[in-house]
């Protein structure tokens, strides 16, 4: 094998191994299924979220399709995480979207609809 071979063989190794990384962190990042947050005292508990990395739970507004403005985050560690807790405004929002990020990167997100406890 002559040197240039031998460095295009290293190039197109080094590529797939981003590729293949990039892939594995988004099948490593999902809620788990939830389709309804429960509001009570002022916070609301995503059961269950699966981070490759440290990252943060964002709660946003969700209208009409649109993701609309920041109502609450909490933090997350590498791994599966149960029963976060978020703080959540004391407005009438019906519908959120749940938004993963990790690195200020979203890997996955859940449209998921507030019921306020009885």
């Amino acid at each position: 094998m002559t040197f240039k071979s031998k460095l295009i063989a290293a190039v197109a190794l080094v590529a797939s191994l981003g590729a293949g990384a990039a892939s594995a962190v988004d099948a490593d990042a999902y809620f788990g299924v939830q389709s309804n947050l429960e509001r009570s005292q002022g916070e609301v508990t995503i059961n269950y979220v699966v981070a490759p990395a440290d990252g943060t739970i964002e709660l946003y507004d969700y209208t009409g399709s649109v993701q609309g403005q920041l109502l609450g985050s909490a933090d997350v560690t590498a791994g599966g995480n149960i029963n976060t807790s978020i703080d959540f405004p004391n407005i009438s929002n019906d519908k959120v979207l749940a938004v993963l990020t990790v690195d200020g990167q979203p890997l996955a997100s859940e449209v998921l609809l507030v019921k306020s406890s009885s």
